[in-house]
């Protein structure tokens, strides 16, 4: 009789466990068709995805090529402008080495012709002396 109702009760349990199980079941064949459907939509759109980002990195590497280029030419410019602002420096240096000392006795210069000037005309302008 104890084998009976043990039997009788693992039978119970078997047919609990069975009854739980069916819908667990149907919800994983749900879900793995889900996922089917899921993987063959991600399967048709990661080729267009891939040709799209190959394209995209193609202009990117090209516009950063072009850059790049571009960078040098300036660079090449920078130079360039100084360069020509150290010949220009040098330039006045030179001018100013010599040009300096005559310009800076320019207004002594001036200064003694106009004086002299000054006298010569004073000295014709005097009454004569009689």
């Amino acid at each position: 009789m104890l084998q009976t109702i043990s039997i009788t009760v693992i039978a119970a349990a078997v047919v609990v466990v069975a009854i739980v199980l069916i819908p667990v079941v149907l919800q994983i064949r749900r879900t793995a068709c889900e996922a089917e459907k899921l993987l063959e939509t991600v399967r048709m759109e990661i080729v267009p995805l891939s040709h799209d980002l190959t394209v995209i990195s193609k202009e990117v590497s090209s516009i950063v090529q072009s850059i790049h280029r571009q960078v040098e030419e300036v660079e090449e410019g920078i130079a360039t402008v100084r360069d020509a602002a150290g010949r220009l420096r040098e330039f006045e240096e030179a001018i100013l080495t010599i040009a300096g000392g005559p310009l800076l006795k320019l207004p002594t210069v001036i200064s003694a012709v106009v004086r002299g000037i000054g006298a010569f005309v004073r000295f014709f302008r005097r009454p004569a002396a009689e």
